[in-house]
């Protein structure tokens, strides 16, 4: 046996850090977006109403302003309780 090869230390050795519940999101499949398609929606952010220049968004809060958006905006009042039902089902 060579000295040391199993020695990983104790969990107690870890650092613990708290994170959101928007953090802690459950990351299923890897998704491929084509470098454009990022730039694109990274620059779509700042012709978003209640966004601005200076602000950094992460892409995928992004991604969530878009879809946001778009219900709010393109969806009648029983398509959106629809999809709001549908989206709460999903993340139990």
């Amino acid at each position: 046996q060579i000295a040391g090869t199993n020695d990983f230390g104790s969990r107690s050795d870890m650092a613990v850090t708290s994170k959101s519940a928007k953090q802690v999101a459950k990351v299923t499949t890897t998704q491929r977006i084509t470098f454009a398609t990022k730039e694109e929606i990274k620059l779509l952010a700042y012709f978003i109403d209640g966004t601005n220049d200076k602000q950094k968004l992460a892409f995928n809060d992004t991604v969530e302003l878009l879809a946001d958006l778009y219900v709010k905006n393109n969806l009648n009042d029983r398509q959106r309780e629809l999809f709001k039902d549908m989206l709460e089902e999903k993340r139990i």
